[in-house]
């Protein structure tokens, strides 16, 4: 306490030198001496009027031990491995079959012809050859009928005050439809190629598009011409005159009309043919030649219509009966479906084809033909499936 006591003096005698006052050694206690004023404090906490929150606990995260898995012996027998041979597939032909129904064979024919008086002998060469036209026709399966009109669309004053009007498209004749059925059917169209003459010479002008066009406009259930068109079946116009036609229009409109009446798809079904004058400066029928007006003009718009639509055109001159014009005509018309087109490029020695069952050999006459062009199985020679008969082609699809 002396040497405190004289620091104090000193300090308070404002002593401007100091001198170390001598600190006894510091001593440590061992961790457990220092920590029992804490424990202390704590206890006295506990016994307070609050008591401290201990802090919280988290998880510990424990490691987890990763351990190749474990693979058991099965004792299954081990073999080499072997180089594997990848062989090149084997390419097989595709079976194609395709199959079509054969149509039903109808047949419209509408026959335009000019009314002049110096057409009289050539209506009834016509009359009298149509057997020659639907012999072929019957042999061929078609079930056919038959209409006429004239290309008379004329109106004009008679000697006695009456006013004479042509026929404008409508069907002539005491039947307006002639068919197979009808026993009298080669007498009823002569009587439709007969035209009264009541004047010494009939209207020069012969519009026999348009007068085609108004018969088949008439065509319609509730029109004149009711029955004359049926569905799904073909139409065969056939002109005859002895000057070219007149109508007004291009031949190319007459053409779109025709092949627009049964619908797209179906143009084939629809062929204008004709007796007429020919190209190279016309002609005069035989046994006419000193007949004042009987040559025949040419009439171009009449073979150019026939052209336009697959038909055909003879010369109303060459023959005196008409025998071999008309069976030209008359085969020309296609009712009976004779190509059939494949789905896919066939392998040719594969083909077989089988007609309502039974199979039908390869023979360009009595059966069948592949022609490549088209791709498509034909029969072109006597034989054709007959009207709904039922069509089935099976060949291998060609690896080309």
């Amino acid at each position: 306490m002396g040497a405190i006591a004289g620091r104090l003096d000193l300090r308070g005698a404002h002593a401007s030198v100091r001198w170390p006052v001598p600190r006894p050694p510091l001593h440590r206690p061992p961790f457990s001496l220092r920590c029992l004023p804490l424990l202390g404090i704590l206890v006295g906490c506990q016994n307070g009027a609050s008591l401290a929150q201990p802090p919280p606990l988290y998880p510990r995260d424990l490691p987890v031990p990763l351990e190749p898995p474990r693979l058991q012996n099965l004792g299954l027998p081990r073999a080499a491995l072997q180089q594997t041979t990848i062989l090149s597939p084997k390419l097989r032909a595709a079976a194609q079959s395709d199959e079509f129904t054969q149509t039903q064979a109808l047949l419209d024919v509408l026959w335009v012809v000019s009314n002049v008086g110096a057409m009289a002998d050539e209506r009834d060469r016509l009359a009298k050859a149509l057997p020659a036209f639907t012999n072929i026709l019957t042999a061929a399966k078609d079930t056919w009928q038959l209409a006429v009109t004239s290309s008379d669309l004329s109106v004009y004053q008679l000697s006695d005050g009456t006013l004479h009007v042509g026929d404008g498209g409508k069907l002539h004749g005491p039947t307006p439809l002639l068919s197979l059925l009808d026993p009298n059917y080669q007498s009823d169209f002569a009587a439709a190629l007969t035209w009264a003459i009541v004047r010494n010479s009939a209207p020069s002008q012969t519009s026999l598009f348009e007068s085609m066009k108004l018969a088949l406009d008439a065509a319609t259930p509730s029109g004149a011409n009711a029955g004359l068109l049926r569905p799904g079946a073909a139409l065969a116009v056939i002109g005859a005159a002895n000057s070219d036609d007149q109508s007004f229009g291009e031949v190319g409109y007459f053409a779109r009309y025709l092949k627009g009446l049964k619908g797209k798809g179906n143009e084939e079904l629809i062929t204008f043919s004709a007796l007429g004058g020919p190209a190279n400066g016309g002609c005069t029928p035989p046994g006419q030649e000193s007949i004042f007006g009987a040559h025949v003009d040419p009439t171009p718009r009449l073979q150019q219509l026939a052209k336009a639509t697959s038909g055909v055109f003879e010369s109303i001159c060459d023959e005196a009966g008409f025998q071999g014009s008309l069976q030209q005509i008359a085969l020309n018309i296609k009712t009976l479906r004779r190509y059939f087109p494949l789905s896919a490029p066939p392998d040719p020695s594969s083909i077989a084809v089988l007609v309502n069952g039974q199979a039908v050999g390869q023979d360009a006459q009595a059966g069948w033909q592949y022609l490549a062009n088209i791709n498509s199985v034909a029969f072109l020679g006597s034989y054709v499936p007959n009207p709904g008969a039922d069509v089935k082609i099976n060949y291998a699809v060609s690896k080309l």
